[in-house]
């Protein structure tokens, strides 16, 4: 299966209500991009980016898949075409802070998941963790 990202606009919502309803809790800084997740025709999932020009690396703010479409992968290839979005707008590194936004997950659960994908601690700023990745692509940044 193929997912899709499609960058929201200011004024643009989504379809689905329960992802609708997370992107509205979402805190919004004047870099952040929303990107909703299209998987077979269906909104499955979005992502929240901070694409701060002038540093080199890009800010994954979340990532929140579906409940009904967990478990199947969907988090893993979704963390790969972010990686792809930074390489595309030259970023060097993808930084986060691994903060679960629901009851249910733990912060050692998060952390670990996202270990297992590259991520490691950033240095000077343990409660951060962050991956490094080629910046061979074109640099434009937003």
């Amino acid at each position: 299966m193929s997912a899709t990202m499609i960058q929201l606009g200011v004024d643009d919502c989504c379809n689905d209500a329960g992802l609708r309803s997370r992107i509205s809790q979402t805190a919004k800084a004047p870099h952040t991009r929303i990107y909703v997740v299209m998987e077979d025709g269906l909104e499955v999932a979005f992502l929240a980016l901070d694409q701060i020009p002038y540093v080199d690396y890009l800010v994954l703010y979340e990532i929140f898949v579906r409940t009904d479409c967990r478990g199947k992968g969907l988090g893993s290839r979704l963390l790969g075409e972010v990686e792809s979005l930074a390489k595309a707008l030259g970023y060097e590194k993808i930084t986060l802070s691994p903060r679960p936004l629901e009851q249910g997950h733990s912060e050692e659960e998060l952390i670990a998941w996202y270990k297992i994908h590259g991520y490691a601690e950033r240095p000077n700023c343990p409660t951060e963790l962050e991956k490094s990745i080629d910046p061979s692509g074109i640099r434009s940044r937003p």
